[in-house]
Formats: C-alpha cells, sequence, structure tokens
C-alpha cells in the first residue's frame, strides 16, 4: 500500500470536516493509494449507495453514518488486506433509532432478461397494481370512474389468464401489448398524468400556469424535487415515513376508518369531524403512497418510538361479480412495536371501550398535530378539537 501519512492526512481531514466529502475526490484518492482493483470496486457500490440516498431526505442519518463509517475505514490506516477486510464488513448502517438498514437494498439493478415464471409474477403484479392504481385514481376523478371500471375488468381478465398455465406466456405477453393501446389505458394514464400535475398544484405550490406548459418529463422531475421538499419539511415534525412494507397489514380497521361504523367512537362527530377525516387521510395517501405506487403511507413518531400510524385506501366489502362497483374506504390503523414485532391496536383487544377510545386517541394525536403543521395540509379544525377533546 502507498503513502500511509498521505492517506490518513487526506481521510483524516474528511473526518473533522464531513461536509467536505465528495465522492469523486474519494474515490480518485483511493484508487491511487491502493493498488487493489477490489478495494476500489467495494468503495464504488458504497459510494452509489451513498448517491442515491442522498436525494431521500428520510435516509439522512443512513446517508452521514455511511459517509463516516467510509472515511473512518481508510483514516485508521492498515495494509491492504485489513482495509478491503473492513470494507466487506460495511454491509448495514445503524439508524438514530438503532434500526440497521442494509445498504444494498438501495443499488439499482441491472436490467437482465426474465424467465417465463418470472415475467409472468411480476405481470401479475403488475396488473393487480393497475386496478388498485385505477380504483385509487377514480376516488380522485370520479369523471374517469367508467374508463378506469373497463381497465380493471380488463386487467382481471388479463391475471386470470396469467394463472392458467395452459396458456402461452408470448400470448400474455400479446395481450399485456394489445390492453396498453386500448382507450381505457389510454385514458389511465392520462389520469395519471393529471394527478401528478394536481399534486404539483397542492402539494407543489405550483401554478395552473407553469404546469400547463410543462412537458411530462418535465413534470415528474418538479415533482420529485418538491417531494424531497415535502419529505424535509415532514422531518422537522415529531413523525418519521417508515420504510417497512405493510402490504400484509392493508385490511380496514375496525373503528378509523371511513364508514364510521363503530357509533360509540363517532357518536359526537359531525359531518366537518368526518369530511376532515376523509380529506386527511386520503391527502396522506396521495401524497406520500400513490407517488410510490402504493394505496398506504405509513409513518413512525420521533418522540415515541414504538407508536405507528398508517394510512390507507380499502375495501369495505368486495363485490361478488366484476360487474359490481368497487368503493375504496379511506381508513388509519395504528400499531405498536412490541418485542420487535408490529401489533396492531384493535378494539377486540381491550375490553373497555372508554379505555380503548382514549388508546386510539393517544396513538392518532401525534400524527394529526405533525401533518398540521405543514404549509400543504389543511387539518380540519374540528377533526382535531374531536380527537382532543376525549383525551
Amino acid at each position: 500500500m502507498a503513502g500511509l501519512s498521505q492517506q490518513g492526512k487526506f481521510f483524516t481531514g474528511l473526518q473533522t470536516d464531513p461536509q467536505n466529502f465528495d465522492a469523486e475526490k474519494f474515490l480518485t484518492e483511493v484508487e491511487s493509494q491502493f493498488q487493489s482493483g477490489e478495494i476500489a470496486n467495494e468503495v464504488r457500490w458504497r459510494l452509489a449507495v451513498l448517491k442515491e440516498i442522498s436525494a431521500r431526505p428520510e435516509f439522512k442519518d443512513v446517508q452521514e453514518g455511511l459517509r463516516n463509517r467510509l472515511t473512518q475505514i481508510f483514516s485508521k490506516g492498515g495494509e491492504e488486506q485489513e482495509v478491503l477486510s473492513s470494507l466487506k464488513g460495511l454491509t448495514e448502517v445503524k439508524r438514530e433509532d438503532g434500526e440497521a438498514i442494509e445498504l444494498r437494498r438501495f443499488l439499482k439493478r441491472s436490467k437482465r432478461t426474465l424467465t417465463e415464471m418470472e415475467y409472468r409474477t411480476l405481470l401479475a403484479k403488475k396488473l393487480e397494481n393497475t386496478v388498485f392504481q385505477a380504483l385509487s385514481l377514480g376516488e380522485f376523478f370520479p369523471e374517469a370512474v367508467k374508463d378506469l371500471k373497463q381497465l380493471q375488468h380488463a386487467a382481471r381478465v388479463l391475471i386470470k389468464q396469467v394463472e392458467d398455465p395452459t396458456i402461452a406466456t408470448q400470448k400474455l405477453k400479446e395481450a399485456e401489448d394489445n390492453l396498453r393501446e386500448t382507450p381505457a389505458f389510454q385514458a389511465y394514464e392520462s389520469f395519471k398524468n393529471k394527478f401528478l400535475r394536481d399534486w404539483l398544484a397542492q402539494f407543489g405550490g405550483v401554478s395552473a400556469e407553469e404546469i400547463a406548459g410543462m412537458a411530462p418529463e418535465e413534470i415528474q422531475q418538479m415533482v420529485r424535487e418538491h417531494e424531497r421538499h415535502q419529505m424535509t419539511q415532514l422531518l422537522k415534525t415529531q413523525i418519521n415515513p417508515s420504510p417497512q412494507d405493510m402490504t400484509e397489514h392493508l385490511g380496514l380497521h375496525d373503528t378509523l376508518e371511513g364508514t364510521f361504523g363503530n357509533e360509540d367512537f363517532w357518536s359526537g362527530a359531525n359531518l366537518g369531524v368526518k369530511n376532515g377525516f376523509k380529506k386527511w387521510v386520503m391527502q396522506v395517501v396521495q401524497s406520500f403512497g400513490m407517488l410510490k405506487g402504493q394505496r398506504y403511507a405509513f409513518f413512525q413518531s420521533k418522540e415515541t418510538k414504538n407508536q405507528f400510524l398508517l394510512f390507507g385506501m380499502g375495501f369495505a366489502t368486495l363485490p361478488d361479480s366484476d360487474d359490481e362497483p368497487m368503493e375504496m374506504v379511506p381508513y388509519i390503523k395504528p400499531f405498536t412495536l412490541k418485542a420487535g414485532y408490529l401489533l396492531e391496536i384493535r378494539n377486540r383487544e381491550m375490553g373497555d371501550p372508554e379505555e380503548y377510545a382514549h388508546e386510539l386517541r393517544h396513538y392518532v394525536l401525534p400524527f394529526l398535530f405533525g401533518f398540521d403543521q405543514m404549509r400543504e395540509f389543511k387539518i380540519s379544525k374540528e377533526l382535531i378539537s374531536f380527537f382532543t377533546s376525549g383525551y
């Protein structure tokens, strides 16, 4: 290994002034001071992770942790094999709350040819996502419901064909291509674009005149920029977005849902409270879920680490046939963390209705106050009053 003292001087300087960390210069220094191409490759993919998470404010602590760990490895010196061993051991970074984040999850995968089974699995997931996206768009654009229902029906038919092993994969590919050419799919794409335009107007504060003159790729770029800004604003509140996959928890809550079936809990709620509740949930899903292709968004309290709240759009009932309408209901679902597992807060776990109602308010209020601090969210004062009055 070349010049340990010189190496130490450069990397020690980064330790004392981490804001001067420059990925390209860092890699250049590594390549100039080490003969090992393996060391450079190990550094290169971790710098790629650093670049990926630098655009995601919710992972600011991971970014700082990874940057510091890389600097430490090269600051302390040592033989090439020792440095390489330390690098290979750097596969995760612990967050401020102690959660270990696997670094490779942020690596972008290179494209490859799918096997027939992989293609069928991927197509089924894409079609299921299209159905849910179309349902969600219908909640925001009632005028699109007819076209979106046609697309949902066609997608469900194709899902059944995917599940039929007697239908050749090539036939499925042709059916997928044909579906994309239908007027219903074109309308779906159009309303997805309209959703992004409306998102910019509502959450980005961009004028309708400015949006009207933008190309689709410009809109997507500006949405990403404002999404990062919005995430920065969110992190200033007492809530954090959680990256945990909540797909298996998307059923409606037994009380905090938009049909307001629990009359005991909602007995004092007027129309303003109920409309405020539904608007709040739909705004959160619209803002933090749908841009990621999800019909939910999941958050954790910064002050009380074992308090979580799931915002989602779900089904109160499922129709008996594809011809019957499907209505998505906004809901929230509180969770606590016990022994490392998420535990839903629900009625059957408690015998006392008053204790249960108090517990629900206890879990909802930190998030209600947090979103109320965000300029883009106009939380109903009646809704806040409803949840604070009985607490």
